[in-house]
């Protein structure tokens, strides 16, 4: 009878994460939401004309484009994230624990386990793994103690989620990981695909030995991985673009020169209040539209006006003169 019992609570057990887990997985990622181009929300009158002309738009943020267009941007969007290449990270520096050290490359044991320094005040880097910075899982060890004290990642299991892991390359590249969480697992049931495996996210993951000290293993019953996610490249140029030019201001137009870079979507015109310096957008113009826009200015207001690209990344304001 009591066998019957627990077999009932542990199926009941998984149909419940089963339900739970389902739409979590199916949930897209931040990256898939932010690669995705939003879709239109029409009324039907507009639906209707745009069926009637042939032209069917579809939108980035509050930008109108065209079929043609969308997929030449979508080209763009996948073409600067793969500018963004891995690097073989030469030195790690973990500022909240006081951590500085070198980092070397290691392979796979006889044993099958991720090799680490014999230096135990040294870091490893998983070579045949991915690249700091690329996306999936670049995976980096340490010793937690030697025989003689403690080692590199002694106080790992103190860092706290919103901190930062700083990777550098030998010619000085700087990567920043913002770290986003902190689990042990027990030494054979950690999640390897999970740990080691692609992703479309840059990651890292940091690990060391944590729990109690098992002197028939020689090791420790547990290991602890931080994963943190990349937030800033110092290879990276500035994403701002261009502002737009011969930005003009008449009684009853501001009009400017388009930018030429096939990212840009569109524009956004500001007004601000002389007085009291509110700033409030009053206007965005498409890619496809006259760079001109018709409204009665106002000599207390001042009128700027900015590029947008592809990311949503936008430019410096522009004056109106």
């Amino acid at each position: 009878m009591k066998q019957l019992v627990t077999m009932g609570t542990a199926i009941i057990l998984c149909l419940v994460l089963f339900f739970i887990l389902k739409p979590l997985a199916a949930s897209p990622t931040f990256e898939e939401k932010a690669d995705k181009v939003e879709q239109p929300m029409e009324t039907e009158q507009a639906a209707e004309e745009e069926a009637a002309s042939g032209n069917y738009v579809d939108k980035i943020a509050e930008f109108p484009i065209l079929p043609e267009q969308r997929e030449k941007l979508q080209m763009l969007q996948q073409q600067r994230q793969e500018s963004i290449k891995g690097m073989q990270p030469a030195k790690i520096e973990v500022p909240s624990i006081g951590v500085k050290a070198n980092i070397e490359p290691t392979g796979i044991l006889d044993n099958g386990e991720m090799g680490v320094p014999e230096d135990v005040d040294q870091v490893g880097w998983f070579k045949p793994g991915f690249k700091a910075g690329a996306k999936g899982n670049a995976v980096l060890a340490g010793h937690v103690d030697s025989l003689t004290g403690p080692a590199v990642f002694y106080e790992l299991k103190n860092v706290e989620v919103g901190e930062t892991v700083i990777l550098t390359d030998a010619d000085g590249r700087e990567m920043v990981f913002e770290v986003k969480n902190l689990t042990s697992y027990e030494t054979d049931e950690a999640p390897i695909e999970e740990i080691f495996g692609s992703s479309d996210k840059r990651m890292i993951n940091l690990i060391t030995c944590t729990g109690d000290f098992n002197r028939d293993i020689g090791s420790h019953e547990e290991r602890l991985v931080v994963t943190a996610e990349l937030i800033s490249d110092s290879s990276v140029k500035d994403t701002k673009p261009e502002s737009p030019a011969n930005v003009t201001a008449t009684s009853f137009n501001i009009s400017w020169h388009a930018v030429r870079d096939d990212a840009i979507i569109g524009y956004r015109i500001y007004e601000k209040d002389i007085e009291t310096g509110e700033l409030k957008k009053i206007e965005t113009v498409s890619l496809f539209d006259r760079k001109k826009v018709e409204l009665k200015t106002d000599d207390t207001k001042r009128y700027f006006v900015t590029s947008v690209d592809v990311d949503l990344n936008e430019s410096e304001k522009a004056e109106a003169q």
